[in-house]
């Protein structure tokens, strides 16, 4: 293993511009698919750095270049297929390029990983529109994230068809967002005579964002589909398009970072100068080439080079080991040290660019933080005046619906502030076999008034009680805490919404003894002292007979 020396420039100088992790897809052979990618790549080196390459090169093994003005390194083991290469090189118009590539076989497959950054400062938006190597990477066909990434346009046009489109919205590695552009319903469009079957044009959208993200343009009935399949504060319909980032838990995670908007505020977009549809189609295309210079990908399983320096030199460590020759396994051991130092300081600049956007976004959620706990409080002072006013609670007006299907949306027009509805509770609804569905909704309504009113000191837990059994409803805690680990994950949830913090349910209402779904009512819930707000996190059925 050769011992490299040279030194890239460390990321707190460097702006990333492009990011792409991709399963290889081996047609006639994984080692054919191999050599394909390499033989895309090493040209490109060749003439970036205005060099020939050295033999090494073309048969796959590691090699260095040095310069003042060109840098290149690769690092290959046989016995992983692993290639991987890092190089540096000033392009014609000055910009700076810095390329991290890595080809690694993890199983029976086949991955893909490719970094692009440029010097600091650099108008990052301007390079994102024509990237060198990357369409030569992508028109090779080889390239897939569940589906190959150049056939980014995709008609989900049947229910059948959902299935699919779920298990890659949910898919582990996938670093590409997904925009979903849904079929207008036409029996509910107003703004000209004839409604148009969609208001974003899929195939020109898929064609500007290729390689950037999958567009999937879906039909009315399938839309159905993925409501039922998902949720409906997850799903899209009706003219409305939503963009579905990487890292997607649609029980835990919150739909506000995977946002979409619906058809009328589409119709009236204004972006850069650019009116509706086609202001929309400009911020979308903003939106994903931000994402892959922002967005952090799970790089799990593949080796850059500091990681494949690392892990050549254990193998070398390990050959030497069964030498008598005393200078080669010294020689080995330095490799090891030299090459775990450099991933140490790797790791350190990469560390210091995080740890800086973390202090940023940190800043960001606490001015948000204050901004909602001033909304409250400012919702609580308008409900109170108006109970003043008029003698009664304004929540005497609000309708009672008779079906599922709309309490996310109920819950966000009527108990904003006062109740939170957890995701996994509002697909845990869609799915609802109780029959008295008024009742689900008066017990909601009894959370965020009695309920939150007897936490917060404004109300009497006998005023509470006695509202529940109003309508034959109790309170009480959900499960002994020592007892809820035995149902897996289902008395917990993770929260504030897309964090990793689990939190326990602790309370529950009871409606009923039957422990048949269709007669038996639970809602699950737990108090959150820093918002003061009730939290659901389960409902309308009895937990453990769901979730274990």
């Amino acid at each position: 293993m050769p011992t490299f020396h040279n030194q890239f420039q460390t990321r707190a100088t460097r702006a990333t511009v492009y990011q792409l992790r991709a399963d290889v897809l081996c047609p006639d052979g994984m080692e054919i698919s191999f050599s394909r990618i390499i033989g895309l790549v090493l040209p490109f080196v060749a003439k970036s750095l205005y060099t020939k390459l050295p033999p090494e090169a073309a048969e796959h093994r590691s090699f260095e270049i040095q310069d003042e003005n060109r840098q290149c390194e690769c690092v290959a083991v046989p016995e992983r297929m692993l290639w991987a290469t890092r190089f540096k090189f000033t392009s014609k118009d000055g910009t700076v390029w810095y390329y991290d590539i890595s080809l690694v076989r993890e199983d029976d497959r086949l991955i893909f990983g490719m970094k692009i950054d440029t010097a600091f400062g650099a108008d990052v938006k301007a390079l994102q529109a024509n990237l060198p190597l990357v369409e030569s990477l992508l028109g090779c066909g080889l390239l897939a994230q569940g589906r190959p990434v150049t056939a980014n346009l995709w008609l989900v046009n049947t229910p059948e068809d959902v299935p699919e489109l779920v298990a890659l919205l949910e898919a582990p590695y996938r670093s590409l967002p997904v925009i979903v552009i849904s079929a207008v319903n036409r029996n509910a469009w107003r703004f000209t005579p004839t409604a148009p079957g969609y208001l974003v044009n899929a195939a020109y959208l898929a064609d500007k964002v290729k390689g950037y993200a999958i567009v999937a343009q879906i039909s009315f009935q399938a839309a159905f589909a993925l409501t039922d399949a998902v949720g409906k504060s997850w799903s899209v319909y009706d003219g409305a398009c939503r963009t579905y980032f990487p890292k997607i838990d649609f029980d835990n995670g919150s739909p506000a970072h995977h946002p979409g908007n619906f058809k009328d505020k589409i119709w009236f977009w204004n972006y850069e100068g650019l009116r509706g549809e086609r202001g929309y189609t400009a911020f979308l295309i903003d939106t994903v080439h931000r994402a892959a210079s922002t967005n952090r990908t799970d790089w799990s399983g593949l080796y850059f080079v500091p990681d494949a320096r690392i892990l050549a030199a254990e193998l070398e460590m390990a050959h030497a080991a069964h030498l008598a020759n005393a200078p080669e396994r010294e020689l080995a051991m330095q490799n090891h040290i030299a090459a775990l130092q450099r991933k140490l300081q790797t790791a350190e600049d990469e560390n210091a660019d995080w740890l800086s956007e973390l202090e940023k976004a940190t800043e960001e959620a606490e001015y948000y933080k204050q901004e909602n706990a001033a909304l409250r409080l400012r919702l609580d002072a308008l409900r109170a005046h108006l109970i003043r006013q008029n003698g009664e609670s304004p929540d005497a007006e609000i309708p009672i619906p008779n079906n599922y299907k709309v309490m996310g949306e109920w819950v966000k027009e009527h108990l904003a502030g006062r109740l939170v509805l957890l995701p996994r509770a509002e697909r845990a609804a869609s799915k609802a076999e109780y029959t008295e569905v008024g009742m689900v909704y008066r017990a909601l309504l009894i959370l965020a008034n009695e309920y939150r009113d007897s936490r917060m000191g404004t109300g009497t837990d006998k005023a509470f009680r006695d509202a529940l059994a109003q309508y034959g409803m109790d309170f009480s805690g959900s499960i002994d805490k020592s007892r809820a680990g035995q149902e897996g994950d289902a008395y917990y949830i993770n929260y504030p919404i897309g964090s990793s913090q689990r939190v326990f349910l602790q309370f529950h209402i009871v409606r009923g003894s039957s422990r048949e779904d269709r007669y038996c009512m639970r809602i699950y819930f737990f108090w959150d002292e820093d918002t003061n707000q009730v939290v659901v996190g389960w409902l309308p059925s009895h937990l453990s007979n769901r979730i274990s």
